[in-house]
């Protein structure tokens, strides 16, 4: 991992991502980050592993605006499937 994606954890951690038991996974309640082995992050829900790709922000500047958008794709994520159950019930 480079010094960039390093920092980037530690944004994480502090909004609240905590290290899974596989290495360089990260989870909150059931939202998925998985860093892969390139500058690029796996965002998933445990009902969708992989909901986008985004990449790994290159500066401390653009770690918040990385971390909202990662939360944003995973609250939508999850407000799809909802949507989807209630429209199986009708």
């Amino acid at each position: 991992m480079s010094f960039t994606d390093s920092s980037f954890i530690d944004f994480l951690k502090h909004n609240g991502w905590v290290e899974t038991d596989q290495p360089f996974n990260y989870k909150k309640g059931n939202w998925l980050v998985c860093f892969d082995t390139s500058s690029w992050m796996e965002i998933g829900t445990n009902k969708n592993p992989r909901v986008f790709d985004v990449p790994v922000p290159e500066n401390n500047t653009n770690a918040q605006w990385a971390i909202k958008l990662i939360e944003h794709l995973c609250k939508t994520d999850e407000e799809l499937f909802r949507l989807r159950g209630e429209k199986s019930k009708n």
